[in-house]
């Protein structure tokens, strides 16, 4: 699921990207399971865009939760993945 959204952002423009809402979810089933699935859009100071898509839910009997993560990096030399040190950095604007 977070790679379906992944595709779709990586064939989306620096413009298209920049046009989004700042956080945008919605309810989605894997696995039978109900998880929240988030796009966020963060504008960075180096003017780079950060897209991050995060699917999380509970785990057994509510006891707790998971969640995971992935992202891009939207430049004027196009997207590329952003690493799991970009994902927590505090860069943004």
């Amino acid at each position: 699921m977070i790679q379906a959204r992944i595709s779709l952002l990586q064939r989306s423009s620096f413009e298209e990207v920049a046009a989004l809402a700042e956080a945008q979810g919605e309810d989605a089933m894997i696995e039978g399971k109900r998880c929240a699935l988030t796009t966020y859009v963060q504008k960075l100071r180096s003017g780079e865009l950060l897209a991050t898509v995060q699917v999380a839910g509970s785990m057994l009997l509510g006891l707790g939760s998971w969640y995971t993560e992935r992202g891009i990096i939207f430049s004027a030399t196009g997207p590329v993945e952003a690493t799991s040190e970009e994902l927590t950095c505090s860069d943004v604007q």
